[in-house]
């Protein structure tokens, strides 16, 4: 689901893709050797979104291509573990501007999810 303003055609999304099992499968053994280490709190970071678009340029005409991976597997395989989700916050990093194509600039970035999770009662 996105949010703000978007006309049709705008953006195009993979929206209910999964983040990749590599990503997930360190996270969950970060998370297990932090639950088994006796810490209390667990935080890691996972790229839910890439983001390539161009501002008005020549010809007035807006781009803007999105594509989602949702974390709601990995989130859960967390839990799983005891953990429980205390804080989740995104933040879109900006990777690459370009702004020598005739006025319309091309910027890159990524929209990282930041989770807090804190120890729950055993499993």
């Amino acid at each position: 689901m996105a949010f703000g303003r978007q006309k049709a055609g705008d953006n195009q999304s993979d929206d209910g893709n999964m983040v990749p099992e590599a990503e997930v499968r360190a996270i969950v053994e970060a998370a297990i050797r932090a639950r088994d280490s006796g810490r209390r709190i667990f935080t890691c970071s996972v790229t839910v979104e890439f983001t390539t678009g161009s501002g008005l340029g020549m010809g007035g005409k807006r781009s803007t291509q999105v594509r989602r991976w949702d974390p709601a597997v990995m989130i859960e395989e967390v839990e799983a573990l005891g953990w429980r989700l205390e804080h989740l916050d995104h933040v879109w990093e900006q990777t690459e501007h370009n702004n020598a194509l005739g006025g319309a600039a091309m910027i890159r970035g990524l929209t990282v999810a930041h989770l807090l999770f804190r120890m729950g009662e055993r499993p």
